[in-house]
């Protein structure tokens, strides 16, 4: 029988549903009030969706502000003009909300979320005090709200002061246009008063008393200041929280000098590794989830504690993070200076053209022009306490920690591994450059179950010695890793490991990106006996002899080659069919030449558009008895998008 939504079982259903609600809050820019109007959708579609949709139509509370002055436009479709165009119309304001809805349905004791969330400019705190008022939200208990979702950022990735300071951008003499710049970002009467912060901040905790948890996403906004919109708020609350999500472009003040210890889950992402001096030393004896982005490598370890007790005196040599199961630790990256209208994107064809002279597509605009006036200047962050990590000082102990992930590490990874409980770990997600990966071992992970490792590099130019080491060694992590995921940005070949290094043989789901070539694809499946989904991608294609343009000639080409099964466990292929400088022929030999040989194999997954040109390319191939062995099994695949 075939499964449908109404026969699948309660339990699943509820856990597709749940992880698609959760996804809205992992995206850049999260549409809550979409996710609120597709799930009332799914509730109506039939019975089994509607008893597992129903709880997460009046669980969240959404107040989202929009400007009908520029809805619907694609903001990916203007240029940086026309983006600061749209800023300075004049803004039409509305505000979507289910909270009509959640009441009409008597349901505000099952309500656990409240979201407020902007979609145009960084509101100010009157305007949404305002708007909760005439809402009368004070009039409804609000008692069972744990969780507060605050996002503050423009749609189109402008601050105002950006839109502001452009002004002055035709002014012929630079000196008096950044004294204007200047003048204008310290003007304070654009900035807004504390007592709008202070009210909204008494709102929300009046409102929501037994609010535990906090989830804030905000960018820049010259009329804040120095400061963040919740920074009154955080302050009232900061012991009362157990989890605590912030991704901010300025650093709140926390009003306390250590984070309390009833912390549990604690994410902090800032613009600027500078703002990590003005964070609360973190006691880490309670935290269960840690995730800091842009840390700066000095902040290790020492801004950890084991309370707000803890004294100079008291300290010891080793902070101990007793019950920590996930570790996610983002680096710093220095900035660079890029002049005004230039992207990081120019810089790169820069230094490409500079190393292979392969011209810009439009290299007659691409130089750049010195003497332009730079908009990232942080020589700050450039000193070594930012990018060296300290070898003296407090040491970190994780009796149980389980996932690591270390991204953009700016030094040898191997350094901070010897920190890193390798022998206890079940997932590992590494990214780099080719230096980061210099010296690394993998080796000893006997709990390891799922390993990410992603190494890029400057120039895709670099030798492939980087990437070959990369592989081998991420094929040697052992036999009990059943995911692992590979990427090396190189233009060189990486080639497979031989036979006897290869020891993740309980592999079943393999990503590899990069120049593999298909040439090897054969050996390395033979040495993973229960793979089931292989994903491919940027590998390289082996050039087809003359003769397989026809039907009749790759018949032959087959019943010469090696047809004998080279896997008997794979049952998902993933290729990818938009290589530069590959034709349809070229992509049809490589791919039928490994899943001839998968007779296991039940889906083939890849563009929709190129599915049915590669279905037509291979009936005349059944109708060839001799071949039909090796093909057969390809009749009854199912060709997904």
């Amino acid at each position: 029988m075939v499964a449908s939504l109404q026969t699948l079982p309660k339990q699943i259903l509820d856990r597709i549903l749940e992880d698609c609600y959760r996804q809205a809050t992992q995206s850049y820019h999260p549409k809550f009030y979409k996710v609120h109007r597709d799930f009332r959708e799914y509730a109506q579609l039939c019975r089994s969706l509607r008893e597992s949709a129903q709880p997460f139509v009046s669980r969240r509370v959404v107040f989202e502000r929009y400007n009908q002055t520029v809805e619907g436009v694609d903001k990916r479709e203007l240029s940086h003009e026309e983006k600061k165009a749209a800023k300075r119309q004049p803004p039409q304001i509305k505000w979507l909300t289910n909270m009509q809805a959640v009441v009409a349905m008597d349901a505000t004791d099952a309500v656990t979320e409240v979201v407020i969330s902007s979609f145009d400019r960084y509101p100010l705190p009157d305007d949404v005090l305002a708007m909760l008022e005439r809402m009368e939200f004070a009039k409804h208990d609000w008692t069972s709200v744990t969780r507060l979702y605050v996002n503050f950022k423009a749609d189109y990735d402008l601050d105002d002061k950006d839109v502001l300071a452009d002004e002055d951008d035709d002014d012929d003499d630079d000196d008096a246009s950044e004294a204007n710049d200047a003048a204008t970002a310290a003007a304070p009467i654009e900035w807004i008063p504390d007592d709008s912060f202070a009210a909204l901040a008494s709102y929300l905790e009046t409102t929501m008393p037994n609010v535990d948890t906090l989830w804030m996403d905000e960018n820049r906004c010259r009329r804040v200041g120095p400061r963040n919109a919740m920074s009154g708020y955080i302050a009232d609350r900061i012991d009362k929280f157990r989890t605590l999500d912030l991704r901010f472009a300025h650093m709140p003040a926390f009003g306390v000098k250590v984070l309390p210890a009833q912390l549990t889950r604690l994410t902090l992402s800032v613009h600027s590794a500078y703002d990590y001096i003005d964070i609360p030393r973190i006691a880490a004896p309670t935290l269960r989830s840690l995730t800091l982005a842009s840390i700066p490598l000095h902040y290790l370890w020492d801004r950890f504690c084991s309370g707000a007790a803890e004294t100079a005196a008291s300290a010891t040599n080793t902070v101990v993070f007793e019950q920590l199961r996930r570790l996610e630790l983002s680096f710093h990256m220095p900035y660079r200076s890029v002049p005004i209208g230039k992207t990081e994107d120019d810089l790169m064809w820069e230094r490409w053209r500079r190393e292979s002279g392969v011209p810009h597509p439009s290299d007659a605009d691409a130089s750049l022009n010195v003497g332009a006036r730079l908009k990232t200047v942080s020589v700050k962050e450039r000193a070594p306490r930012f990018t060296q990590l300290k070898t003296t000082g407090r040491r970190p102990h994780f009796p149980r920690l389980r996932h690591l992930q270390l991204n953009s590490y700016p030094g040898r990874i191997s350094e901070i591994l010897k920190d890193m409980p390798l022998a206890q770990l079940r997932s590992l997600d590494i990214s780099g450059d080719m230096v980061s990966f210099k010296g690394i071992r993998l080796g000893g992970m006997h709990c390891l179950q799922r390993s990410v490792l992603a190494c890029f590099s400057d120039s895709p130019f670099r030798e492939s010695a980087h990437g070959n080491r990369v592989l081998a060694k991420a094929l040697a992590q052992g036999p009990n890793v059943r995911s692992l995921s590979v990427s090396a940005s190189t233009e060189y070949r990486i080639r497979v490991p031989p036979a006897d290094r290869i020891t993740c043989t309980g592999l079943r789901v393999l990503s590899i990106s990069g120049q593999v070539s298909y040439a090897d694809i054969p050996a390395l499946l033979r040495q993973l006996p229960v793979l089931e989904c292989l994903d491919l991608q940027r590998a390289r294609f082996v050039k087809p002899p003359p003769a397989v343009r026809t039907a009749e000639g790759m018949a032959a080409h087959m019943l010469a080659s090696d047809m004998r099964p080279i896997s008997t466990s794979l049952v998902k292929f993933v290729p990818d069919v938009l290589l530069r400088n590959a034709t349809d022929d070229i992509v049809f030999y490589n791919i039928l030449m490994v899943i001839a040989r998968v007779p296991s194999l039940r889906e083939l997954k890849m563009f929709s558009f190129y599915s049915t040109q590669f279905f037509r390319e291979l009936l005349p191939l059944f109708k060839i008895h001799k071949v039909l062995p090796f093909v057969r099994h390809l009749a009854a695949l199912d060709y997904t998008d």
